[in-house]
């Protein structure tokens, strides 16, 4: 077939196939392996990604500073709640805690008891409880709990105990926790801290939930433990952590109601500046479209309406610049709504990142103010805060329990006590419901494009732009650009063998046009025209700002990132696919074949799920694992793979058959 666009100089087309048998034709090397496009690439694939969380998360911080009155506000954070709560997958049923105090370490001014919970049945919670002497203090006592940030010996970190010995040196109980993937709590596999969480994060996704959901319920579940001990006041408890920990309080003072004042240390900036500065952060940190219905770091400060102090890190990660730009909205939504200009303040000391004596008593006095009254905690004088800073060494102060003495558990680990759950069994059990509940059949095109996120084609705008054509040897090679939103410009080469009758190909791959060079010979030997392009963060156009905690694939920052925008990877790769097949299709007259290879399977089977009269027909080569098998082995699996709640209704494989 020839394409109706053009017109190619006729040449027997059995030169041609010869030429290409026998490697003479130096022209399809040249174009797989040399760029397209002028200027270079360099990182438009991120940028275009980014300049839309960019814009979201401003718009995210306009629509707090348009509320005027008392009513919008209520009704807004309501709504924001609800999205939140919904997007990190809703929360389970609350069941028995079971809670029991293993053993009590007397100390000097306060006690430590060991504490052991389950948040789910099976599901291991371990804590260390601080509880002020009765003779200064008297029961019962304000509370605050302490999320741990990313340490590997959980609530054992010095710097973490080291608050709860100031708050209960100060007349409130402290409570510390491990989080999963951390102290004690490691998992069935065990992958530790943040890798840990990413392993996690993105099996659960794939299911509709998130290691975010985990987090706070964890969190949840130890205000029930403290609001069930008589030596505790219920409506008196509050939230502080640091780093991961600043994240976590952020996230439940977000949702959870029953905290009356919170503390989160080098966490609060904004999502645009830390993305830009350090890339997307780790699973409990990015939540499913939260920037596509407006939930950011403002957000989580404003929702509940409790009092927050931000607790800043100059030359953090967590950038100052944000920080200051989540600061300046939080206040002047205050000042619109008259809430209060007392009830949210910001304590900054020099960097780097990391808890700090200045920002832990800074935290306490916080909690002081509003867990106990104390008028006197307020105002914070952060220059006397910053000079507890110079020369302190931790070594030499009160700091809690000492390895192995902080432990709760016999040898250290939930995974060895009776009945232990891992996350993990939660989610194969959801898997197992998910199977029964779904149809035997085929999904549908519509709810394949619903929950990948993958537009009608004919939404999808990206004129073609010709690069250059060039003919040698009875082959004639077009180079094209598609121009989609945002200003990302997708590169094709189509090889078009001389009299050729066959219908194309579309060949995509994740390692870039370069290394698929012995397929597409292949296809030309056949006398098959072949479109060949680099999609979306792969090949020519695959450069990224940051690497992923490593990730083996540069497209995963990518993936993060629209996932925070509510979209998929999979999902934007598709769509780019179906536009290119379309474009086939109407030079051709005849819907292509898509040859995809790797990582590029799952979007061509989207592509041929979601519009199967512009694809006709998707062969795999070397695939992933199908989204099933990740799940009841718990791999470790990327995001750029994965699309949020797929598995309740299809595994990827399905949509080929």
């Amino acid at each position: 077939m020839k394409m109706k666009t053009s017109c190619l100089t006729i040449v027997a087309a059995g030169a041609c196939l010869a030429a290409i048998a026998q490697g003479a034709n130096p022209l399809v090397k040249a174009a797989l392996e040399k760029p397209m496009l002028s200027p270079p690439a360099g990182l438009t694939s991120y940028a275009t990604v980014f300049n839309e969380v960019e814009a979201a998360d401003a718009a995210a911080d306009d629509a707090w500073r348009k509320l005027k009155t008392r009513a919008e506000y209520d009704a807004y954070r309501a709504k924001m709640c609800a999205r939140m709560v919904e997007a990190v997958g809703g929360f389970p049923a609350r069941t028995p805690l079971n809670a029991k105090v293993v053993a009590t370490v007397p100390r000097e001014g306060y006690r430590i008891e060991k504490i052991l919970f389950e948040s789910l049945p099976g599901v291991y919670v371990t804590g260390l409880l601080y509880v002020p002497d009765a003779p200064a203090f008297k029961p019962p006592y304000p509370a605050f709990l302490v999320t741990c940030g990313h340490s590997g010996n959980g609530k054992g970190s010095d710097g973490y105990q080291r608050a709860c010995v100031q708050g209960a040196k100060q007349g409130m109980v402290a409570f510390i926790y491990d989080p999963i993937s951390q102290g004690e709590r490691m998992q069935v596999p065990a992958t530790a801290n943040v890798h840990g969480h990413n392993r996690f994060g993105v099996n659960a996704l794939l299911l509709g939930r998130s290691m975010a959901q985990m987090r706070i319920y964890d969190g949840m579940r130890a205000i029930d433990y403290l609001q069930s001990r008589p030596d505790v006041k219920p409506d008196r408890i509050g939230y502080m952590g640091n780093s991961g920990g600043g994240t976590m309080t952020s996230l439940i003072m977000a949702v959870e109601p029953r905290v009356a004042a919170a503390a989160p240390s080098c966490y609060l900036s904004s999502i645009r500046e830390v993305v830009d500065h350090d890339g997307p952060q780790d699973a409990e940190q990015c939540i499913f479209g939260q920037l596509a219905f407006g939930l950011n770091h403002a957000s989580f400060v404003l929702m509940q309406g409790q009092p927050v102090r931000m607790h800043c890190c100059h030359n953090d990660f967590f950038t100052f610049m944000g920080s200051r730009q989540t600061y300046r909205t939080v206040a002047e939504t205050a000042a619109n709504l008259g809430l209060g200009s007392d009830r949210y303040g910001m304590t900054d000391v020099p960097g780097p990142h990391g808890w700090k004596e200045s920002t832990r008593a800074s935290s306490v006095l916080w909690m002081r103010r509003w867990l106990m009254d104390d008028a006197s905690a307020l105002p914070i004088d952060v220059d006397a805060c910053r000079r507890l800073d110079v020369g302190f060494e931790i070594g030499k102060v009160d700091h809690g329990l000492d390895n192995p003495d902080y432990n709760v558990t016999p040898n250290g680990k939930v995974s060895e006590l009776p009945g232990f759950r891992s996350v993990y069994d939660l989610l194969k059990e959801d898997l197992a419901k998910a199977r029964e509940g779904r149809a035997a059949s085929r999904p549908d095109a519509e709810t394949v494009r619903r929950v990948a996120g993958i537009r009608p084609p004919d939404e999808v705008k990206a004129p073609a732009i010709d690069l250059s054509r060039q003919e040698t040897n009875g082959l004639t090679v077009v180079k094209t650009a598609f121009q989609f939103e945002g200003g990302l410009l997708v590169p094709t080469v189509t090889f078009l063998p001389q009299g050729a009758e066959k219908a194309p190909v579309l060949l995509v791959g994740d390692a870039g046009r370069g290394a698929l060079l012995d397929r597409v010979e292949a296809l030309l030997a056949q006398g098959t025209p072949v479109m060949v392009a680099d999609l979306i963060g792969a090949g020519e156009i695959g450069a990224v700002k940051h690497k992923f905690y490593g990730a083996k694939n540069a497209d995963e920052e990518i993936a993060v990132l629209c996932y925070m925008l509510g979209k998929s990877l999979v999902g934007v790769r598709a769509e780019e696919l179906l536009v290119l097949a379309r474009h086939l299709k109407g030079a051709f007259g005849a819907a292509p074949r898509v040859v995809a290879c790797g990582r590029m399977a799952i979007p061509a089977a989207h592509a041929f799920a979601a519009a199967r009269e512009l694809v006709a027909g998707v062969e795999t080569v070397e695939p992933p694992a199908s989204w099933t098998e990740v799940v009841e082995q718990s791999q470790i699996y990327p995001y750029a793979n994965a699309v949020n709640g797929a598995l309740l209704h299809y595994d990827w494989p399905d949509l080929l058959k």
